[in-house]
């Protein structure tokens, strides 16, 4: 495509994004930074390697093919996000979060920091065409990426291959086994039935658990986390019991939870003694890894059942405006792990919530928490005179220990994911508090 064809199509998308909101003020000409589309078709197909590859075999071997390093501008930092498709809204707002990061809007400097913009799109081929187009052609330094499960991988491998620094905003476990480029700041499922496990021990005093989990992958994923948190703090996991997702109907699986001491509806007793002394729950603590909604269907029949006295936990799907609605009062008491709470009571998350209201006039999510902090993080990195190509961004990365954020305190290990403490928010007489 010519120049003239780009450059128009370029203005459109540019202009496009500006009546959606995508893009807030004079974005280009006066904060110095890029937005790119690689969705569109007429770009390009395949972006060109930077250089002749270089073989790289043993003797006797068959050659493998590798790109040369590109050399990458150390103030362009990459973004990849949903920007169409059914999750458009939650990227274009973390793409908001993005550019308060680098202060692309600032009243009171300009912004050395240029964003390089590409939409993810719907499938792996638009998440591959999108790490590529930024790592040869826009040339970041690095990429800051929100993406499901199945484009993470996508994403982690072509970023390997390109060998820029790739931080995934994803939930996936052990994509960043793909290799040394790839970092991933999220709280990941693991790490959430860590904390909670050990919370409800150290705290609670909780070392007796039953799972009620949905037959689906998370469900099932959450199973063996949690149960595996269990043994190694030395609690027992008694029982775990499994519901299908379209049933709403619970009897039968809180008979087995129960081991059969439900109390059915309209059971009376002869004397208050006797009603003291029917026979007691052998557990202390039921794990629900579910979202908002069948939690309180499961929990409004506990209550129906007279499964009272347990401790009820939950993973970051119960993190909605749904679980407080109606139907909610069963859950009082309850307790669940996330990674950002807009109420919080950390420094940097009071400043955080502050800055993106006054930007946006709005509160942000936890999708916008972590990429404000992952974008500040990128850039706290790269004002180091020290960095001056990409692997000596990932080794700076690397050795980040105890950066301070509005999700908490980020150290990377040697597994290359954030190492971060769980918010563990309790469900208290209606209304959400922050408990650790």
């Amino acid at each position: 495509m010519n120049n003239y064809r780009l450059s128009a199509v370029l203005s459109f998308v540019f202009l496009l994004a500006l009546l959606a909101g995508c893009v807030k003020g004079p974005f280009v000409a006066e904060k110095h930074a890029e937005v790119s589309d690689v969705k569109i078709v007429e770009r390009a197909a395949e972006p060109a390697q930077a250089g002749p590859p270089e073989e790289t075999a043993e003797p006797g071997e068959p050659s493998v093919m590798v790109p040369l390093p590109v050399l990458a501008d150390r103030q362009a930092i990459g973004c990849i996000f949903p920007l169409s498709g059914r999750f458009a809204d939650e990227g274009r707002k973390a793409l908001d979060a993005a550019l308060l990061a680098a202060q692309i809007f600032s009243h009171y400097s300009s912004s050395p920091w240029k964003i390089a913009v590409a939409d993810g799109g719907e499938d792996a081929g638009g998440i591959k065409q999108a790490v590529a187009y930024l790592a040869d052609q826009a040339k970041v330094m690095a990429i800051v990426a929100v993406c499901g499960a199945s484009d993470a991988v996508a994403a982690a491998a072509e970023a390997q291959r390109r060998q820029v620094p790739l931080i995934l905003i994803s939930s996936k476990e052990g994509v960043t086994q793909t290799g040394e480029y790839v970092f991933q700041h999220f709280l990941t499922p693991s790490q959430q039935a860590e904390a909670l496990a050990r919370y409800a021990l150290d705290t609670l005093n909780v070392a007796i658990f039953t799972i009620l989990y949905p037959e689906d992958d998370y469900g099932e994923e959450m199973l063996g986390l949690f149960g595996s948190e269990v043994g190694k703090i030395g609690g027992k996991l008694l029982r775990s019991v499994s519901y299908n997702k379209s049933q709403t109907d619970f009897t039968a699986q809180i008979q087995k939870l129960t081991a059969n001491k439900m109390v059915r509806p309209g059971k009376t007793y002869a004397t208050r003694q006797e009603a003291k002394e029917h026979e007691p729950l052998d557990f202390e603590a039921i794990f629900i890894p579910d979202s908002a909604f069948r939690v309180k269907m499961i929990t409004s029949q506990l209550a129906f059942y007279s499964v009272r006295g347990v401790k009820l936990l939950g993973t970051s799907l119960w993190h909605s405006p749904e679980l407080l609605k109606k139907g909610g009062e069963y859950l009082n008491g309850a307790f669940f792990t996330d990674s950002f709470y807009v109420n919080g009571f950390l420094p940097e998350t009071n400043d955080f919530v502050d800055a993106y209201y006054a930007a946006y006039g709005r509160e942000p999510a936890g999708m916008e928490a972590l990429t404000y902090d992952t974008t500040r993080l990128v850039i706290r990195v790269l004002e180091s005179s020290a960095v001056g190509s990409r692997a000596d961004f990932i080794r700076s990365l690397q050795a980040v220990t105890g950066f301070c954020g509005a999700t908490g305190c980020i150290s990377f290990r040697d597994s290359r994911v954030a190492y971060k403490n769980a918010f563990i928010l309790k469900v208290e007489n209606g209304k959400l508090v922050q408990v650790k």
